[in-house]
């Protein structure tokens, strides 16, 4: 998938793989990276020079709180109430 106004490329798990974040089933990962022509630029303006991250299943007060108990500082967004969560990774 690749997802044209903010110039990020989104990637699905094969079909019937048990990919998973802090314990949440991964729905898609996704990125963009200045410069890598893996991650083509759409017409929109980047985020940052670079974005990491994955959008699980699960409710997003859920994720952050499993997040934060494996004492990671991603970015935790609601991407659809109670059904998918955005984590952002932090570049460090």
């Amino acid at each position: 998938m690749r997802i044209e106004a903010n110039s990020v490329n989104a990637f699905r798990p094969v079909h019937g793989g048990n990919l998973t974040a802090f314990g949440f089933h991964v729905y898609a990962v996704f990125g963009y990276e200045q410069g890598d022509p893996m991650f083509k630029q759409g017409s929109g303006e980047p985020i940052n020079a670079s974005t990491y991250g994955v959008v699980v299943t699960g409710a997003t007060e859920s994720v952050e709180a499993f997040a934060r108990q494996a004492g990671s500082d991603a970015g935790i967004r609601e991407v659809v109430p109670l059904l998918l969560t955005a984590v952002f990774c932090n570049g460090h």
